[in-house]
């Protein structure tokens, strides 16, 4: 049961982010990884808020990545290689212009790669 729950919610969180079958499995992984990003942050004992704003922007990212990141494969050390979030630019477009925003987004990009350098994927 809670591996159909588990598959339901990704499932909800992707709707959007895929176009066929190689996208949605690309979607998944990311989306996979996302979430354990995300249960580790619950694990530090953020604010509920906090990890709201969190879960936001990863949707964001993810949904940025698959749309624009042109990878076939999905791979945390190659999409979270650096602390400068990527597709900024896109964000400003499509989603805010505020400087709370873009700086919220970074955050979470940083967050994520710190995440990944902690598990030893990058230097």
């Amino acid at each position: 049961m809670a591996i159909k729950k588990k598959d339901d919610e990704v499932e909800k969180f992707i709707s959007d982010w895929y176009w066929d079958e190689k996208s949605h499995e690309y979607a998944r992984d990311l989306c996979l990884f996302l979430f354990e990003f995300i249960d580790d942050l619950k694990r530090q004992g953020l604010s509920e808020k906090t990890i709201r704003i969190h879960i936001d922007n990863c949707w964001v990212i993810g949904s940025f990545e698959c749309q624009y990141g042109g990878r076939d494969k999905f791979s945390p050390e190659e999409v979270f290689c650096s602390e400068m979030a990527n597709y900024e630019y896109v964000f400003e477009i499509k989603v805010s212009e505020s400087k709370y925003a873009i700086k919220s987004y970074r955050t979470t990009w940083r967050k994520i790669y710190r995440y990944v350098k902690k598990m030893g994927l990058v230097d």
